[in-house]
């Protein structure tokens, strides 16, 4: 972990605050394949607050029945990750977030078509307008390209907004 995210997560916990997180959609397939205990035992304790949103949810329901992780329905066993740790700290999708997204596709200059990018913006854009600190994603080629990256930070800027810090799952855990 670098050495200012440990020093960040450390004096936030010590201080007995809590970290705002949300969490990508690919990051609870690590979940549920290398076990969570160790991010259950941070919303355990009280030093971080899981948050989804609508779209994070809907990419779970779109995985068809028929696909099976050790014999049991994968769309399901994701379901019941996300939904034991966020809870009921889910965001809708906000007319404000449909806008803040468009702001990032335009000010993209990446090669991912907008079908397939549009998710991680409204996803970025949720955490964003609920001023989120961190978001935790092991997507490198698409969320947190240089591209992106961009986009988020110029766009926000301009908008007076604070662009959430992007951690892969690894360094979550304390």
């Amino acid at each position: 972990m670098p050495v200012f995210y440990s020093f960040l997560f450390t004096r936030i916990i010590m201080q007995g605050g809590q970290l705002r997180v949300m969490l990508d959609t690919n990051t609870y397939e690590f979940l549920l394949k290398n076990g969570f205990s160790k991010v259950k035992a941070l919303v355990k304790k009280g030093n971080l607050v899981v948050y989804g949103c609508k779209i994070i949810r809907d990419e779970f329901r779109d995985i068809p029945p028929s696909v099976k992780y050790d014999g049991k329905s994968f769309r399901n066993l994701l379901l019941q990750v996300y939904d034991g740790l966020v809870k009921d700290h889910s965001f809708p999708i906000e007319r404000v977030v449909d806008v803040l997204a468009e702001e990032y596709w335009k000010e993209y200059k990446g090669g991912v078509p907008k079908r397939k990018i549009m998710p991680d913006f409204l996803i970025v854009a949720t955490a964003t307008i609920h001023t989120l600190d961190i978001i935790v994603s092991e997507d490198d080629r698409t969320m947190k390209s240089k591209p992106c990256l961009r986009a988020y930070n110029k766009v926000n800027e301009k908008n007076g907004l604070n662009t959430p810090r992007f951690i892969r799952l690894n360094e979550l855990s304390l």
